[in-house]
């Protein structure tokens, strides 16, 4: 395993080489579809929040690849060399593309895809039928921070599930945007500010994300070693040279910013001034994010924590990144 996998804010440009995610193939895998609120049919919003999915999916890819699929492959590697195959839990599965993924390059998985809402979801066929389980080897958690209101709470529950020496990965982005050229529009700040006040009535962190290693070390159950990496994402296609894997992924996030300022807002505030304030100021803070004379990113942060045997007891915790 290694021993760090970064921190950047500029973007992955050591790693240039394409990331195939067209894959949606769940061949060799169980998928355990746990939750009976799943419609078959298809809304336009249902089919927008798909399309929003799967785009932030393969900007992420981009951004964090490919530390990120080594590190999963190299422990799942090391389970199956013990003669048994893995399970793996996908939190937040949404459209299920990285669980099928997964299926597909990891054969000796199974995997369990689970979320709050199934209306994303775009196969309904489960091949192998339900899977049970009782812990899992490894916990993949995404997105899930705007759906959740105690999210700690998720991760430490979700702990107890995972095997001695099991892998956790927490993948979250900001939901603020930040000016690399210093001092942010009046109706960014104004939107960024209203979105903090708004949560903090709800008992929600906005810097949450960028605190996830403290949400893991709170647990007190994984080693005192972690890996993390944070990359600050271009919010629009502003770019016009550099890291490839930055102006693919800043092309991406343009395409879908409007609608994930919708899910901010709609995910955790109920009608209301506040809600009504922030949904005044959406529009307009969507063309000036994705507007080329601007220079905004958003921060995506990815936790990576081992459980200790059970025999260990806690010490220190250290964050490996560069």
């Amino acid at each position: 395993m290694p021993n760090s996998l970064g921190q950047q804010d500029a973007g992955p440009s050591r790693h240039d080489q394409d990331h195939d995610n067209s894959n949606h193939d769940h061949s060799n895998s169980n998928h355990d579809h746990s939750n009976s609120n799943h419609d078959s049919g298809s809304t336009t919003v249902d089919k927008r929040e798909r399309e929003r999915l799967d785009t932030l999916h393969a900007a992420h890819t981009l951004l964090l690849s490919p530390a990120h699929d080594e590190l999963i492959s190299a422990h799942l590697a090391d389970v199956h060399r013990s003669g048994r195959r893995s399970t793996v839990l996908d939190v937040g599965t949404g459209t299920g593309t990285w669980a099928f993924a997964m299926g597909r390059q990891h054969p000796f998985a199974d995997i369990i895809g689970v979320d709050i809402n199934w209306s994303a979801y775009g196969v309904q066929d489960s091949p192998h039928g339900n899977v049970e389980f009782r812990t899992v080897d490894l916990i993949h958690v995404k997105a899930m921070v705007m759906d959740i209101p105690h999210y700690p709470q998720l991760v430490e529950r979700l702990a107890v599930t995972l095997k001695p020496r099991g892998l956790m990965i927490l993948v979250e982005s900001s939901m603020s945007f930040e000016c690399i050229d210093g001092t942010p529009s009046a109706v960014v700040a104004s939107w960024c500010s209203s979105l903090r006040d708004a949560l903090a009535t709800k008992n929600s962190d906005i810097d949450l994300p960028r605190n996830l290693d403290r949400t893991v070390a709170a647990t007190g159950v994984f080693t005192s070693e972690f890996f993390f990496q944070e990359v600050g994402c271009p919010v629009g296609a502003y770019m016009r040279s550099g890291s490839e894997r930055l102006l693919r992924a800043g092309r991406l996030h343009a395409s879908v910013i409007q609608p994930t300022l919708w899910r901010l807002i709609s995910s955790r505030l109920e009608p209301g001034p506040r809600r009504r304030n922030l949904e005044s100021l959406s529009d307009e803070c969507a063309r000036d994010l994705i507007s080329p004379s601007s220079r905004y990113i958003q921060r995506l942060f990815a936790v990576y924590a081992f459980k200790r045997p059970s025999s260990d007891r806690l010490l220190p915790r250290h964050r490996h990144s560069y």
